[in-house]
């Protein structure tokens, strides 16, 4: 779940996507369509990933979704909307969705240090000053801390505790601590997330999968996507697959709030109009505010949302890698146009990101 295996890239290649050598005669969403249904496969082999599922949004509305490849190579089963995926990192999103639900329920204040609420555990006494490391500092990754992104279990491990993976117990590179001056600097951190996975549950006095499915998910009507790795949860889902294109095991987490979600492209347009327009679990306003940057990140990154420059537009979202799957969640909010994009192969990052450059050159070739 790294952000240096698929943001830094993204970011880098989708500017050359505006270098005028590299526009695209397309000006129609029929030939943006046809473009995809033809170029997706195509690169999906090149890369020996084995299945890719994408909704293309314009002005809030979805203007194509398809399901492309395989699912499970071996029983040649087909990707389709309801084929379950981990989305890595994008799981940040929805945690940050229910740390501002509890923000906006009075229980937790976003300026307070978060030690104000942790029960079971507390940062590791450090040269810096831990009542800096607000709620909203873990939100922006601005808190200063370790644990850049978290390995995930094999199914015949047994899961560390969540305090245990805090305290690096069975990994010592995985403890959590304060490495940087809080509030000084963007450093991105799953374990700030850990943290707060943490603290939803001391405050709610639920596991951390069953305050989000009753608070976010349910609410939002996302019966498919969940923190809890079921066998209902894997016969629904796809394989993940390795670089070279060999089946691998879905990789278990105890840091869910980082990167464990499992879900649909089929909840994930539900979520994304969510994102839109607001919902009864949060208002547009509280996520606008959500999805705009903190000036100490220098532009990169609000409560939750990730922002990735793309010439004239501002792409927020996330993207998100574990071993086996890549994905994307990008949107243009001004107008609710964007994509989402996940695959279960090792190099589905390849994919997704020549995709969106694709996109991107069709938008600004649509604009002209």
């Amino acid at each position: 779940m790294s952000i240096s295996r698929f943001s830094k890239i993204l970011f880098i290649l989708i500017l050359s996507a505006y270098l005028p050598i590299q526009a695209q005669d397309q000006s129609d969403f029929e030939a943006l369509i046809e473009m995809l249904k033809e170029d997706v496969p195509k690169q999906m082999a090149s890369k020996n990933v084995p299945g890719m599922a994408m909704a293309v949004f314009d002005k809030g509305q979805v203007v194509f979704q398809s399901g492309f490849g395989f699912a499970d190579i071996s029983k040649q089963s087909t990707i389709n909307e309801n084929t379950g995926f981990n989305i890595g990192s994008i799981s940040k999103m929805f945690t940050a969705w229910g740390v501002m639900h509890l923000v906006e329920r009075g229980k937790v204040d976003l300026d307070k240090p978060v030690e104000t609420y942790l029960k079971s555990w507390k940062i590791p006494s450090s040269e810096f000053d831990n009542k800096k490391i607000t709620v909203r500092a873990l939100l922006s990754h601005t808190a200063g801390l370790s644990v850049h992104g978290y390995g995930g279990y094999s199914p015949d491990e047994e899961l560390p505790s969540l305090v245990a993976s805090l305290n690096g117990d069975r990994r010592a590179d995985e403890r959590v601590e304060v490495i940087l001056e809080p509030l000084t600097q963007f450093k991105y951190s799953g374990g700030g997330y850990s943290i707060l996975q943490l603290m939803i549950e001391d405050v709610s006095e639920l596991p951390f999968e069953k305050y989000m499915e009753r608070q976010i998910f349910k609410p939002l009507k996302m019966t498919n996507t969940t923190f809890k790795i079921t066998k209902k949860v894997l016969k629904s889902s796809a394989k993940p697959y390795d670089e070279a294109g060999n089946e691998i095991y879905l990789e278990r987490f105890t840091a869910k709030a980082a990167a464990g979600l499992q879900t649909n492209l089929q909840d994930l347009i539900k979520f994304a109009k969510a994102t839109f327009n607001g919902s009864q679990v949060l208002s547009k306003d509280v996520l606008s505010k959500m999805q705009k940057p903190l000036a100490v990140t220098k532009g990169r990154y609000g409560l939750g949302y990730m922002t990735y420059p793309m010439g004239p537009v501002q792409m927020v979202g996330h993207a998100g890698s574990n071993d086996g799957w890549e994905s994307a969640f990008l949107f243009d909010f001004t107008e609710n146009s964007g994509l989402i994009m996940l695959t279960n192969g090792s190099l589905g990052k390849d994919v997704a990101i020549n995709t969106m450059r694709k996109w991107v050159m069709w938008k600004q070739k649509a604009r002209r």
